[in-house]
Formats: C-alpha cells, structure tokens, sequence
C-alpha cells in the first residue's frame, strides 16, 4: 500500500474517531441507561407498594406531569414471586427520564424501590 493510501486512511479514521467522541460527549450518542431493582427477595410486598404509592398519589401526580408518556404504578417485576412489588414509573424519552431521574434525586421517594422502565 502507498504511503498516501496509508496517511488518508489514517486521517479518515482519526476524524472518525473524533466526530465520534465529540457526538458521544454532547450526548447524540447514548449509552441507554440499565435501570435495575434490588433483588426479588428484598422487595416489598406488593401490598406494602400499593401503600407507599397511596400515601404519595400527589409525589405520583408529579412525576406523571413530567410528560405525556410518563405513568406511575405498583409492578411486580418478578416473574417467580408476584407477591414482590415496587413503584414502576414508565416513560417514553429520554428528556421524561432525564426529568424523573432529577426528580427523584430531590426528594425522599415513596418509601419502597422505584424502577425506570422505558416503554
């Protein structure tokens, strides 16, 4: 290979790789965010899920204002112990999650786990 096929490959992959990283900086490019529960056995009941979120339907309003798409309710995540609950807060973008994940970073939360799950 010519030393000139070799210098523009190399300049063509650098750009790249630049573009790349500048895309992945201002967030263009994502790494979609693993949202996960405590294990199954350390879950709440899903009756005691049912009271947290009752006790907090107004923190619940809020959450669901945040967007369109955004909806709260009591899920059972466990497919072998659905006696396990937690608060399931769905969305549907990017911008809702970012604005839950801000949310819930400033407040107290309902008293048992919350999981992010997108639609």
């Amino acid at each position: 290979m010519k030393t000139t096929s070799k210098i523009i490959i190399s300049v063509i992959v650098g750009l790249l790789l630049l573009l790349g990283g500048i895309a992945f900086i201002n967030g263009w490019i994502t790494a979609s965010p693993k949202d996960t529960h405590p294990p199954c056995d350390q879950l709440p009941t899903v009756a005691e899920a049912t009271t947290a979120l009752d006790n907090h339907k107004n923190f619940a309003k809020e959450i669901e204002k945040l967007g369109d798409g955004i909806k709260v309710e009591v899920g059972k995540p466990c497919p072998d112990d659905r006696e396990r609950g937690l608060v399931l807060v769905r969305y549907d973008s990017k911008s809702e999650r970012d604005a839950i994940s801000n949310l819930l970073s400033r407040s107290e939360g309902f008293g048992v786990p919350v999981h992010l799950v997108k639609r």
